[in-house]
Parts: C-alpha cells; structure tokens; sequence
C-alpha cells in the first residue's frame, strides 16, 4: 500500500499504517500516534481503562478533530 498523501504529491512512500479515521494508508512522515482513552462495560456505566491505547490518524484527520 502507498502513501494516501505522499501519492497527492507524486511521491511513492510505503505506507505503515492505516488512519484509524479516514481508512487511508499513512506513511511515518504523514501518520500521528494519539491515545485513545478505553472503556468497559462494568455494572450501571462505564470504567476507564487505567492506560490509553495507541491510535494512528493522518495529518487531515488529527487538524479536523482539533479543529472544534
């Protein structure tokens, strides 16, 4: 799989990733490593995982989510 991004620029990058978002390939240069917070199930609600998890979005995804 190639680069979603690199390709824009005809530029042909491996991709190492595939955004957790958007579902496009993402190589090292184009894909950000976020937490994402788990949950379970527990009785009347919801308990927190005491650790995040790692999450891969591109640059696109990663602006828009922190654009509100």
């Amino acid at each position: 799989m190639i680069c979603f991004d690199c390709q824009e620029l005809d530029v042909t990058t491996a991709a190492v990733a595939v955004c957790r978002t958007c579902g496009a390939g993402i190589c090292r240069g184009h894909g950000r490593p976020t937490p994402q917070t788990l949950h379970d199930l527990t009785g009347a609600g919801l308990a927190t995982k005491p650790r995040a998890a790692r999450r891969m979005v591109c640059r696109t995804c990663l602006a828009a989510e922190r654009s509100g």
